[in-house]
């Protein structure tokens, strides 16, 4: 069996279900084109976190850790741990903080709580808290660093810790 074939302008002949025999709105439409998705976020990825950084990086706000980024940070760390005690101060500006004489034997300073709640508003890692309580009268002054602070100590059983933590300028 045959298919009818229809002639064109110039006489030949044409099958019917040829696509030029068929006007355009009756063609099937092209299989939409699909993108890479790999490729998009290759480019869309890098420029949001450009972006992101940009813009985190202007406000200020870009240092990392909580506790170097606010200016009033270790105010609100003396209010929440110890209001009030004259053995925690804020100095320098907002830019340090001092713990005098905490879990000392002879004439106490700061307690151990507030000591303790200082550290852990400050977010104080454990690594540098094991360094902290492992600490003896010999080893003199200590220094360590975390989120953009300077943290010194020393140690006496009588004395107890004297620690100052210090934002980074």
């Amino acid at each position: 069996m045959t298919t009818p074939e229809t002639p064109t302008e110039a006489g030949t002949p044409v099958p019917p279900d040829a696509p030029e025999s068929r006007p355009a709105e009756f063609l099937p439409a092209a299989p939409p084109r699909r993108r890479n998705p790999l490729l998009v976020w290759v480019i869309v990825g890098p420029a949001a976190a450009f972006f992101i950084g940009l813009t985190v990086g202007l406000t200020g706000n870009g240092s990392g850790g909580g506790a170097a980024a606010d200016d009033d940070h270790f105010e609100a760390v003396k209010e929440a741990c110890a209001v009030g005690s004259s053995d925690v101060r804020v100095g320098d500006g907002g830019d340090t903080l001092s713990i005098d004489r905490a879990g000392a034997e002879e004439m106490p300073g700061a307690t151990l709580t507030q000591y303790y709640c200082i550290l852990d508003e400050l977010e104080v890692p454990d690594s540098v808290r094991d360094r902290m309580d492992n600490t003896r009268a010999l080893d003199g002054y200590q220094e360590a660093e975390f989120d953009g602070i300077t943290v010194t100590w020393n140690y006496h059983p009588d004395d107890g810790v004297n620690m100052t933590f210090t934002r980074a300028s």
